[in-house]
């Protein structure tokens, strides 16, 4: 093995080991603020207090902002832990299917897979399955066995799989949010892992991190 291999797959080991360094060094977005310019992320604290979280927590809910990055950061997330882990299956839930197919396209997750640093061995793509809507994809399939879907809020979308991870995406807004938070319960008791990000607005998330006690919902 030459040294420029070794060097490789010490960097590979690296990243697989630490995602705040994989994401610095491997992920780029693009900014549409900026007239679409690709960016690495900005080395900020709180992103890596985010990292950190997303790695330490099996159930993990973030109130985000504009301007926070926050669902580039988690997208990352879920592809480092779907490059680096075979045989996962990782959701994407929205309140559409086609906004997580969205998330899941060649705007979003694909971007980032796509602009990864060259000569490394990257499962490779392959199979993807474009949304009825040609936004994104409702499937990706990596050769490590690891698969993303996109599906869209409620109780029944993941009732008769399995997932290794669970993303939801501006849970606030969603209609069906406290039921589809109680079906996906069974996620955490099979050892896979749910992180949920949304802006501001009142309901279910609102209560969900605490900042509504007096929701009327049950906690769980």
């Amino acid at each position: 093995m030459n040294t420029l291999m070794v060097d490789r797959a010490l960097m590979i080991e690296a990243w697989a080991n630490k995602p705040a360094k994989f994401i610095d060094e491997c992920i780029v977005t693009r900014d549409e603020a900026d007239e679409g310019r690709v960016k690495p992320f900005p080395k900020l604290e709180y992103l890596y207090c985010v990292d950190k979280c997303f790695t330490q927590y099996n159930i993990l809910a973030i109130p985000k902002s504009r301007r926070m990055l926050m669902t580039w950061r988690l997208l990352a997330l879920i592809l480092w832990e779907g490059l680096f882990n075979s045989n996962w299956t990782i959701f994407v839930q929205s309140k559409k299917a086609a906004d997580s197919a969205y998330l899941l396209g060649d705007d979003r997750i694909m971007f980032m897979y796509n602009h990864l640093p060259k000569g490394y061995p990257w499962a490779k793509v392959n199979r993807k399955i474009r949304d009825n809507d040609g936004r994104g994809y409702e499937t990706i399939q990596l050769a490590n066995g690891t698969s993303f879907y996109a599906i869209a809020e409620g109780p029944d979308q993941l009732r008769q799989y399995t997932a290794s991870r669970v993303y939801c995406t501006e849970m606030a807004f969603w209609d069906k949010a406290e039921d589809t938070w109680k079906a996906l319960r069974p996620t955490i008791q099979g050892g896979g892992k749910i992180v949920i990000d949304s802006s501001a607005n009142p309901g279910f998330f609102q209560w969900l991190v605490g900042e509504d006690n007096n929701a009327g919902h049950n906690r769980i």
